[in-house]
């Protein structure tokens, strides 16, 4: 794509505003970052229930902890998958907000993410559907022929400036 020099600057700046749909897939990745968000909070409520039922597990089945804290494992790994979603949220962030200003291997990384997403379905007390789905719907919609071309001219528009 060449430089027209007969384009306004606000013709030219136009070009670079995504496209409707890339739009909407990026607030549908929002909504996907919100439903992982209350998949942390709902784990973290479980905490107490979780620690009765592995020490009627426990009992039931005879075994000894050896003076193993169980609630102490049960709360550090609280905590480690608390702070991996709290990271993976972040870099989902970071992701989409780089697909929004035209990034293509952005695009690519939130599709393979998606992909492995979809086996979260019936995580998340069905949350994770939801975050699922949304992120199924955005995927397509920044593959779709407008937001492709886009894209493309993002790309285009950069090796300009980069060789002007």
């Amino acid at each position: 794509m060449t430089s027209n020099p007969f384009q306004s600057d606000a013709q030219r700046s136009a070009s670079l505003t995504p496209p409707r749909l890339v739009t909407v897939a990026f607030w549908l990745y929002l909504l996907t970052v919100l439903a992982h968000i209350v998949g942390i909070i709902i784990s973290a409520t479980q905490l107490p229930a979780a620690q009765q039922a592995a020490k009627d597990q426990l009992q039931r089945s005879g075994t000894s902890t050896d003076g193993v804290d169980v609630n102490g494992i049960l709360g550090a790994t609280l905590v480690v998958g608390i702070v991996i979603g709290v990271l993976y949220i972040i870099a989902f962030v970071v992701f989409d907000l780089f697909m929004r200003r035209g990034a293509n291997w952005a695009r690519i990384v939130l599709l393979i993410v998606t992909i492995l997403g979809i086996t979260g379905v019936v995580g998340g007390y069905g949350v994770g559907a939801v975050g699922v789905l949304a992120s199924i719907i955005a995927a397509v919609l920044t593959f779709l022929p407008a937001s492709n071309a886009w894209f493309r001219a993002v790309k285009e528009r950069k090796r300009g400036a980069v060789r002007g």
